[in-house]
């Protein structure tokens, strides 16, 4: 590619370098020589072929190091972070109880002063003995 109408003072000037710059830059393909025509194209087929190929971004021996790695930080996530402890067995089965009863509702409203009567009841068999 030629680039005509370039002279010292030309380069010197920055405005006159962009003038011209711009005015080869949008020039049509047919104002390029063949050889920079042939090249462009040869570029672009390269180009093309390489996206159709699909190329893969990691080299080969990537992959079995990222997958280590991932392993071992599930590993150490799973024996490190523990989830919360379960509810202790005896409450459990206390819920279970209530829920599968077929108590009234006035029942467990009442609860505390059964609770209460239950109480006093053992204590005066207390005394009484």
């Amino acid at each position: 590619m030629r680039f005509q109408g370039s002279t010292m003072n030309d380069k010197d000037d920055p405005q006159k370098s962009l003038d011209f710059a711009r005015r080869q830059l949008k020039g049509g393909i047919d104002d390029l020589d063949a050889d920079t025509r042939e090249k462009l194209l040869q570029l672009r087929h390269r180009a093309m072929e390489s996206s159709l190929e699909g190329e893969n971004r990691f080299p080969d021996w990537a992959t079995l190091p990222i997958i280590a790695f991932v392993t071992a930080v599930i590993f150490i996530s799973l024996v490190y972070i523990k989830p919360n402890p379960a509810p202790p067995i005896n409450e459990f089965y206390e819920d279970w109880e209530i829920l599968l009863a077929n108590d009234p509702l006035e029942f467990y409203e009442n609860l505390e002063f059964l609770q209460k009567w239950k109480e006093e009841s053992i204590a005066r068999e207390k005394e009484s003995n």
